[in-house]
């Protein structure tokens, strides 16, 4: 495959309202079908909004959420990217999951930085995995919204080999610029595609939603941005280019774990750091 097509859906998520949400999913995908996408993601928890009372949303993975989503890709025969509450012990998890044309659950990631400025750590509990699954034969990764902040899932991302990461996000307008400018060091420093979704409206906690989702490619450069109003942003990733980039200008075999672990040395032990570049 020498290209990718993908479609962001700039959801108005209604607060803390599943069924009316995923009633309304229907009409996204479809239009991403339209578009002629492949792979069509939505904002962070789309189904209910950024809660932080996220108990009594929690369910298991697959449950009644992902099977929903994986009825959609079947009607549809395209691959979808969800977010949802997930049951967990001592406190839910914020998940994201992939569903292919077929139905099937593809991947399934956990968020793992809750956004402690927001409490989300004293509600939810943190993943510890980096999956890379495939779609069309391209390795692709996940994270969601605050984890963008941390380069170093990314770089375990690309160190796996993946080429392209969704981001499903609820990112308010207060800080849309760090969003943007993060979106594209991403891609630049790991050679790879990034897909940022990001909500519109405002929900319960006053918190504004500009969209701005985007799609940058493995320059950074911006393939398709989002206004501030609900629909789609599509956009073709030419992974023709994206890998030749990496093989005529292969940056990420110069890193140098070892001096990073002397840096980063604690108690006297240097930190277990990947050397698989």
């Amino acid at each position: 495959m020498t290209t990718l097509r993908v479609a962001l859906i700039q959801q108005d998520t209604r607060w803390q309202e599943p069924a009316a949400n995923l009633a309304r999913a229907r009409g996204f995908v479809e239009e991403a079908a339209r578009a002629g996408a492949r792979v069509a993601v939505f904002p962070e928890l789309f189904t209910l909004g950024f809660t932080m009372a996220p108990e009594p949303f929690a369910e298991p993975i697959p449950g009644p959420t992902v099977e929903a989503v994986a009825s959609l890709s079947r009607e549809f025969g395209l691959y979808l990217v969800g977010s949802m509450v997930e049951a967990h012990a001592p406190r839910p998890r914020n998940a994201a999951f992939v569903t292919a044309p077929d139905g099937a659950l593809v991947a399934v990631y956990r968020k793992i930085h809750p956004f402690s400025y927001g409490e989300e750590n004293r509600h939810y509990s943190g993943g510890t995995e980096c999956p890379v699954f495939n779609i069309d034969g391209i390795p692709c990764g996940l994270q969601i919204c605050y984890d963008l902040r941390f380069p170093e899932p990314f770089r375990a991302l690309a160190a796996q080999g993946a080429e392209v990461v969704f981001i499903p996000a609820n990112w308010p307008a207060r800080r849309i610029t760090a969003w943007s400018t993060l979106l594209a060091a991403r891609a630049i420093e790991n050679q790879m595609a990034i897909c940022g979704v990001n909500r519109v409206g405002r929900d319960a906690l006053g918190l504004d939603y500009p969209g701005a989702s985007a799609l940058h490619d493995c320059f950074g450069e911006v393939i398709a941005r989002g206004p501030a109003t609900e629909g789609l942003v599509a956009g073709d990733i030419n992974l023709v280019a994206l890998r030749a980039w990496r093989a005529r200008f292969p940056a990420l075999k110069d890193r140098r774990a070892e001096v990073y672990s002397a840096i980063e040395r604690k108690d006297g032990t240097p930190m277990q750091t990947d050397q698989s570049w």
